[in-house]
This record gives structure tokens, C-alpha cells and sequence, in this order.
């Protein structure tokens, strides 16, 4: 058999034993759902030392929460909530690590690795990493004020990662509203989920050179989009001058804390991001950006509740528990 012949024939063998392994494991457990006490019986302590690494992060570093609360988007949003984001590259597979979309935008790769360490370490081969994405996105988020909500656990990890698949999943920094409601209910959110999630930009920062057509270039005619109010732009162009396009500035007025503010500056005309200001081009946006704006409190409920319903998209195709995150161990049938 010629030396190209015997590979794929090794790869296709490896592949039908992955999957009669993921189909057995998918049946043994079928019957079970997505629990918040998933692990009290099999790793107690899996949620306390979660917590105390993503206060150890938050505390040396603050920008990483929306970092890590980013993980689970990117995660849930390409496959399902799989933890296919984490993989790295092979010779055989290029991830979504690697995608146009992610390379150099997401980070907190190794805050994870460091969490799945010290996890496998107390429990050995029981908590996923999908997983590990939801609950740190929760932490992050309270630890910069959010309010908490349940986080539903019993998710497995994909074997599998594609960066093709990457582009139009992913919502863009582009995309008009309608885009937006669309690219959302791909996995299971519907419009106003879409509005509410948007406030994750509550904590997030943007390279300049992603709203350099608003500041300088506004539809190929080099002034400001006169939709921005004068003295914000004028701001923004101090904090991103043309010629410093990979600079970073925060996505709402009050960045580091998670907060309503983003819709005030919505309703200002202080937004940034193309995709921020698309909210307001539907009565729905406007109605719920008025809402979080007059009522914080209720946006901080439904933040955690429209994060829990994003966290319930499944993954296609079960493999179990990756020992570590960033890499498939091959599991003999």
C-alpha cells in the first residue's frame, strides 16, 4: 500500500473510532441534562477553584474579563458551546483560533490552560472545558459588577476545529441589524438576546482601526460620520490618531465596570463600533437600550438570563472530556 494510501487509511480508521467512541458516550448519557450541580457529586470544589483563578486574573490584569467572558461567545457562536475555540492548530487542522475574526482578537488561551490544570489536578478527567468557558465567563462578568446567574454544566468537548467555519458565525463589527438578528438566531437567541448580549461590549475594548472609516473616512468621504456627537469624536480621535490604528480604546464610558452604560451611550450618539450603533436602527433596539438605561438593574438580570440561554447551544459532534484544552487526546475504542 502506497505511503499516501496507508495515511488516509489511518486517519479514516482514527476518525470511525472517534466517532463510535463520541456516538457510545453521546448514548450513555442522552438522557441527562445540562445541571448546575453537575459536579457537586464528581468535583465539589471544581466552581471554587474557577472562581479564585478568575479573581487571581481580574486582579492582576482587569481587561481580561472581557476576554475570557469573550471565550464562551466565540466558543458558543462556531459549533456550539464545545470548547472548539481552545484547540490549536495541526497539520491536518486549521482552527478557529487561527480564523481572520480571531487571530489577535481573542485572548485568555492561557488564563484557561492554567484553570484546566489546576482542575485536572484536584479532579482528573472530569471537568470539561467547554465548562470551564461558561462558569469563567460568569465570574468575569460579576467580578466587574455584573449581577450572577446559574450556570447549567454538563457540557462535552468537541474534537474538532475548523477556521473556515468561523466566518459568518461569528457576528461582525459590520454587520447592520438585521445581520445581526439573523447571525444570533443561528444559535437559538432571538432579537432581543441579541440587544441585551450587545451590553457584553459593557467591558470591552476595540483596536482604533476598527471604526477608522466613522472617524475619518465616513462612506469614502473623508469626514466624520455626523452621526457621532462632535466632542465624543473629537475625543475618540485624540485616544485613536490614523496613524496609531492598532491602539485600543474602550467600547463604552465607563469601561472596566459592567454596567448599562453602553446603551447610555448608545442613546448619546457615543457609540463606536458600526454594529453598536445598528442597534438603534429598530424600535426594539431603541426600546431595550431605553430600558437598561432607565432600569440597570433589569439589564443585569437579563444579561445573566440571555447568557444562559446562549450557553444551552450544543455542540455537534461529542468526544468527551479533553484532558487539555488546547489539544485532542486520541481515546483507544
Amino acid at each position: 500500500m502506497a505511503d499516501s494510501d496507508s495515511s488516509r487509511w489511518l486517519l479514516n480508521l482514527q476518525g470511525r473510532c472517534l466517532m463510535t467512541c463520541a456516538l457510545l458516550l453521546l448514548a450513555a448519557v442522552s438522557s441527562e441534562q445540562l445541571s448546575e450541580n453537575f459536579y457537586d457529586a464528581k468535583c465539589l470544589q471544581a466552581m471554587s477553584i474557577i472562581k479564585q483563578k478568575v479573581d487571581k486574573f481580574v486582579n492582576a490584569d482587569r481587561s481580561v474579563a472581557a476576554s475570557l467572558m469573550r471565550l464562551h461567545f466565540h466558543d458558543c457562536f462556531v459549533r456550539g458551546c464545545d470548547g472548539s475555540v481552545l484547540l490549536n492548530s495541526t497539520e491536518s487542522m486549521l482552527t478557529e483560533k487561527e480564523a481572520l475574526l480571531n487571530k489577535g482578537s481573542i485572548r485568555g488561551f492561557e488564563q484557561i490552560d492554567e484553570i484546566k490544570y489546576e482542575l485536572e489536578h484536584a479532579c482528573p478527567g472530569v471537568v470539561s472545558c467547554a465548562d470551564i468557558l461558561a462558569v469563567v465567563a460568569r465570574d468575569a462578568t460579576v467580578k466587574l459588577g455584573g449581577w450572577s446567574w446559574p450556570v447549567f454544566l454538563g457540557r462535552f468537548d468537541g474534537v474538532v476545529s475548523f477556521a473556515d467555519e468561523v466566518n459568518g458565525s461569528l457576528p461582525t463589527r459590520l454587520d447592520s441589524y438585521a445581520k445581526l438578528v439573523a447571525t444570533f438566531a443561528k444559535v437559538g437567541l432571538d432579537a432581543k438576546d441579541m440587544v441585551i448580549l450587545s451590553g457584553g461590549h459593557s467591558i470591552g475594548k476595540v483596536h482604533c482601526g476598527a471604526f477608522f472609516e466613522r472617524l475619518y473616512n465616513f462612506q469614502g468621504l473623508n469626514i466624520t460620520d455626523p452621526s457621532i456627537d462632535p466632542s465624543f469624536a473629537a475625543f475618540l480621535k485624540k485616544q485613536c490618531p490614523q496613524t496609531n490604528p492598532l491602539d485600543f480604546t474602550a467600547l463604552d464610558t465607563t469601561n472596566g465596570t459592567f454596567d448599562s452604560a453602553y446603551y447610555h451611550d448608545l442613546l448619546t450618539n457615543r457609540g463606536i463600533l458600526q454594529s453598536d450603533v445598528a442597534l438603534l436602527s429598530d424600535p426594539l433596539g431603541v426600546e431595550y437600550a431605553i430600558k437598561a438605561v432607565s432600569d440597570p438593574q433589569s439589564f443585569l438580570f437579563e444579561f445573566g438570563q440571555a447568557m444562559i440561554k446562549m450557553g444551552n447551544a450544543p455542540g455537534p459532534a461529542p468526544y468527551g472530556w479533553r484532558k487539555h484544552c488546547a489539544f485532542v487526546e486520541h481515546k483507544p475504542c
